[in-house]
């Protein structure tokens, strides 16, 4: 068997989704069940970054997103910063939602 040199290698880039610029509010629930507003400030299908109304969230939290249309997505808290958070999105959860507010 040949052996290889690692520093060959090169990784599979991880290109991140396209995300659009939006103003909307949502619902977001956290794990523990406190509900709060926040205004979504970019949204792809992998994920939002949002900022909270009233509390910062927590990382590693799961939450639940309500969009304006009424349906529900859920993700994980990947970052804060102040009231602004970063969620990624559960990719079960969100295909129509997500793409309805992408090409709007």
């Amino acid at each position: 068997m040949t052996v290889v040199d690692k520093s060959l290698f090169t990784p599979t880039p991880v290109f991140r989704a396209r995300r659009k610029r939006v103003v909307v509010r949502v619902q977001v629930e956290g794990s523990a069940g406190q509900t709060q507003d926040a205004m979504v400030r970019d949204i792809s299908a992998a994920g939002m970054s949002a900022v909270a109304r009233l509390a910062p969230l927590v990382a590693d939290d799961v939450v639940s997103v309500a969009l304006p249309d009424g349906s529900t997505l859920w993700g994980i808290v990947r970052w804060t910063e102040g009231k602004a958070f970063g969620v990624e999105f559960d990719k079960g959860s969100h295909t129509a939602p997500v793409n309805g507010l992408l090409a709007g």
